[in-house]
C-alpha cells in the first residue's frame, strides 16, 4: 500500500476539477498549481496554489508541498519538469520523457511505428516542398497538424486541392516545420478507447466508445461501441503500455474505415492523449472505477480491476459547448449534470457535460437529446 496521500496536479481546468472530486472520495488530499484562484479545479479543493507550470522555482515550490505530481495536460515541458523533481525528489507521473515524446505528434507516431500500432501513412515536414510532395503522392487528400499545442481541431488543416495547398502555403509556409503531414483517411466512424497502467503491469482497459465531433470539438459519447473490428489491435495496444513504463490513464482516439480500393475494413490510431480524456468522462456515472480515480490509483502503483464493470448495458455523454449554467433544470431525473465552473461562457468552449445510462448506447443518447433541448 503506498504511503502518498498529497497529490500535486498542474493546471486547473475541468480535467484537474474532476480529478480533484474523485481524489478527495478516495480520501488522497487534492493540491492543485494554476494561474487563478477562479480556475475550474482551484474552486474545488482548499489546497490551491499560485504559480506558473512553466516557472521552474515555483514548480519546485509546489513539488515540496506534496508526495507525487500528476498533469491535466501533456505540453509540459520535460526538462523544467525533470529538474523540479532531481531538485525535490518529487516524480511526476506519467514521466516528463514519455509525455514528452507523446504531446508531440511526430514522436508520437513514431512510438505507433515502433510498437507496430497502425496509423495513418505520415511524414516529418522539413519544408513546403514536403508537403507539396507528399500531397503528390496522395491524391486523396492529406491532413497537416501542428506537431505540438494543438487540441480540437487546433493547428490541424485539411488540404484536398491546389487551392487549399496555397491557403496554407500563404498562411504557414514559413513554420513549415512545426508540422506533420499525414494521408488523409475517409473513416466511416471515430472511436476511442481509454487504459489505466499502474507499475503492477497491470491494465485497466475500457470500453470502445463510439463520438462525434461538433467544429472539431466531441459532441457526444456512446458506448460501448457494437461491431468493432479492432480486436487485434486492442490486445496490441495492451502489450505495447505493459512493456513500457507509462503510469495513468492514456486515451486512443481510433478511425475506423470501410472496406475501399486500398484498404480492407480497418481501424487506425488517429492520435494518442496521456491522460485523463473527454471520450472517458461518461466512466463518472458507468463504472465503479472512472477513469480519474483509475488515473490517481495507477500513478500511486495501486492495484486496478482486471475489467471495468459497468451499471448499466449502455451509456452516453454530451459536451455543453459554449452553454451558460443558468438554464433550466426541468431534467430527466436520470440524467446527470456536471457544470466545471467556468466563468466566461465562449462559442464552443466546453462549459460542462451531461450523461445517462440505458439499455443501450443508442438509448441512453437518445435521452441525452431529449434533455439537451432544455439548454
Amino acid at each position: 500500500m503506498t504511503t502518498a496521500k498529497r497529490i500535486g496536479i498542474l493546471g486547473g481546468g475541468q480535467l484537474a476539477r474532476m480529478l480533484v472530486i474523485e481524489g478527495f472520495k478516495i480520501g488522497l488530499e487534492m493540491h492543485v498549481m494554476s494561474r487563478h484562484s477562479t480556475d475550474p479545479a482551484a474552486q474545488v479543493t482548499r489546497y490551491w496554489h499560485e504559480g506558473d507550470v512553466s516557472n521552474l522555482s515555483q514548480l519546485a515550490e509546489f513539488f515540496k508541498k506534496v508526495d507525487i505530481v500528476t498533469i491535466e495536460s501533456e505540453f509540459m515541458d520535460e526538462n523544467t519538469l525533470s529538474q523540479a523533481t532531481r531538485a525535490t525528489g518529487t516524480a511526476v507521473e506519467p514521466h516528463p520523457q514519455l509525455l514528452s515524446q507523446l504531446s508531440d505528434r511526430l514522436t508520437q507516431k513514431q512510438w505507433l511505428v515502433d510498437n507496430k500500432i497502425p496509423t495513418a501513412p505520415f511524414v516529418a515536414v522539413r519544408n513546403a516542398e514536403d508537403v507539396r510532395d507528399f500531397f503528390k503522392g496522395h491524391p486523396g487528400g492529406i491532413v497537416l497538424k501542428k506537431r505540438r499545442f494543438g487540441y480540437d481541431g487546433y493547428g490541424t488543416f485539411i488540404i484536398r486541392s491546389s487551392r487549399d495547398f496555397d491557403q496554407w502555403i500563404a498562411e504557414n509556409g514559413q513554420k513549415a516545420a512545426d508540422f506533420i503531414a499525414e494521408e488523409f483517411i475517409p473513416f466511416k466512424r471515430e472511436l476511442a478507447v481509454q487504459f489505466a497502467v499502474n507499475g503492477r503491469g497491470e491494465v485497466l482497459r475500457y470500453p470502445v466508445v463510439e463520438w462525434k465531433a461538433q467544429n472539431s470539438r466531441c459532441l457526444w459519447v456512446k458506448g460501448p461501441a457494437r461491431g468493432g473490428s479492432g480486436t487485434k489491435l486492442l490486445l496490441h495496444l495492451e502489450k505495447a503500455l505493459k512493456r513500457g513504463v507509462f503510469h495513468g490513464v492514456i486515451a486512443f482516439e481510433i478511425f475506423e474505415i470501410g472496406a475501399g480500393k486500398t484498404h480492407s475494413k480497418h481501424w487506425f490510431i488517429n492520435e494518442v492523449a496521456p491522460r485523463v480524456h473527454n471520450s472517458g468522462h461518461y466512466t463518472i456515472e458507468a463504472t465503479p472505477t472512472n477513469q480519474f480515480q483509475a488515473h490517481l490509483r495507477a500513478i500511486l502503483n495501486l492495484p486496478l480491476p482486471k475489467t471495468p464493470k459497468l451499471w448499466s448495458p449502455g451509456f452516453a455523454m454530451w459536451n455543453l459547448l459554449g452553454t451558460s449554467s443558468d438554464v433550466s433544470d426541468d431534467f430527466l431525473p436520470e440524467v446527470q449534470i456536471h457544470w466545471y465552473g467556468k466563468t466566461e461562457v465562449r462559442p464552443g468552449r466546453k462549459m460542462g457535460h451531461i450523461t445517462a445510462l440505458g439499455a443501450s448506447g443508442d438509448a441512453a443518447l437518445k435521452k441525452l437529446k431529449k434533455a439537451i433541448k432544455g439548454f
